[in-house]
């Protein structure tokens, strides 16, 4: 999330999401689904409270209170409604000399495209992304660095785990992708530049036959 990464600089992976599940025909039109708005670590085990002090989830105004803060995980929201929103996540770590990082993302209660509501079939909208300290502080920097045991506060123990992505499963699949694409490019590069020279070495043998 930080810009201007130094050479010290540490980072954690995240995932902000949110899973809606539509409560069927007979549910209040005001309350037609129940969804979940929250933070986790990317990976299934991780308790990211060993770095986050706390979330604020600012929601929308009409949502009584429209301002909840979480200090404990799991780091998530939930409630019922009808309508999608932007939330704002302002994030608060341990031992941190910093302001929050403030986060956000859209509520999605309904399933792309013409695709309908199924009662049981929850909408997930989740994303990636990793928090970048550049410069943090000691304590912040060994918490970081430690290696915690898997927890129960991991999302793999959460009711909805089944339906969230995966990301560090995926990763490897990810990273060989791109470390392929790495070599081509510096083949093509290669190649390249072995052009370059040999043109290069015509071209000072036609300037010499010619007297330039």
């Amino acid at each position: 999330m930080a810009t201007g990464e130094s050479s010290d600089a540490l980072s954690k992976p995240f995932v902000i999401g949110s899973i809606a599940t539509w409560l069927g025909k007979k549910a209040e039109e005001s309350r037609s689904h129940e969804w979940t708005i929250y933070l986790r670590a990317a990976n299934p085990e991780e308790d990211l409270s060993l770095i986050v002090r706390k979330v604020v989830f600012v929601l929308h105004p009409t949502l009584q209170p429209p301002t909840r803060t979480i200090e404990t995980a799991p780091f998530e929201v939930t409630d019922q409604g009808w309508g999608e929103f932007e939330v704002t996540l302002q994030v608060y770590f341990h031992d941190s000399r910093d302001k929050p990082i403030e986060l956000s993302h859209m509520l999605k209660l309904y399933p792309p495209g013409e695709q309908v509501n199924i009662a049981g079939k929850p909408v997930v909208a989740e994303r990636y992304d990793e928090f970048v300290f550049n410069s943090p502080s000691e304590g912040l920097r060994q918490r970081l660095l430690t290696e915690a045991p898997p927890s129960i506060k991991g999302w793999k123990h959460s009711a909805n785990g089944k339906w969230f992505t995966d990301f560090e499963a995926d990763a490897p699949v990810e990273s060989q992708s791109l470390q392929q694409i790495y070599q081509v490019i510096t083949s093509e590069l290669q190649t390249a530049s072995k052009r370059r020279r040999l043109l290069e070495d015509e071209l000072k043998q036609l300037q010499g036959q010619n007297g330039l």
